[in-house]
């Protein structure tokens, strides 16, 4: 009888799984303490979809900030093209960026809104996440973001989009963002929902005409 593979993690237990994250086979108690945890597991595994379908959020309702700006289904129904592209292109922000979490999303879109509302009252200046890896989703974010209102405007000759309504946007991201976290060091729950909204096939080439 040939000798049982054991967990390339544990080097104990027998291995139930493979992992895509160690390219290798793993037991299910190792896959369950050790996913998002140690192991940078990337989204395209079955069994990280299939965990975070069940885990619950780490904050809740009471702890979302910005409680200030009323953000409705009739806006979300108006805006609905701004909506996508923001997902589209936080989500390209994130992939595009090495090591880049959900902590890390958060404090981009975080950022983001501060400097939006700064903007409401008439001042420009640009809050910065102090986290590199933020910081660089937030410039990917605002780079696809200006790019967008460019051609929008080249295309359909309208002015820039309204700051209320990006900062209702981001603020409503945030807070979906906020009940989508598991709380794991290398958390890529929010993510995984923002990937799920966006095209899958040609997604590079796609999403302009889609969007404009």
């Amino acid at each position: 009888m040939p000798e049982p593979i054991l967990c390339k993690i544990c080097g104990k237990r027998r291995a139930k799984r493979h992992c895509p994250a160690v390219n290798g086979e793993i037991c299910t108690i190792c896959c369950g303490t050790e996913r998002e945890v140690s192991l940078s597991c990337p989204l395209e595994c079955e069994y990280l979809r299939e965990a975070h379908s069940r885990e619950k959020p780490a904050a809740s309702e009471e702890q979302f900030p910005n409680r200030d700006i009323t953000v409705t289904e009739e806006f979300l129904e108006a805006h609905e093209e701004l909506l996508l592209f923001c997902v589209y292109s936080l989500v390209q922000a994130a992939l595009r960026t090495p090591g880049a979490i959900d902590t890390d999303i958060m404090a981009a879109l975080d950022a983001s809104i501060q400097t939006r509302r700064t903007m409401e009252s008439g001042l420009v200046y640009e809050t910065k996440p102090e986290n590199s890896v933020a910081a660089a989703v937030q410039r990917g974010f605002n780079a696809s973001l200006g790019d967008y209102q460019k051609a929008k405007t080249e295309r359909e000759g309208l002015s820039l989009i309204r700051n209320s309504n990006v900062l209702g946007v981001l603020v409503f991201l945030h807070r979906i963002g906020q009940q989508n976290q598991n709380g794991r060091p290398r958390g890529r729950m929010f993510l995984d929902l923002l990937s799920r909204m966006t095209p899958k096939v040609g997604v590079e080439e796609r999403a302009p005409s889609i969007i404009l």
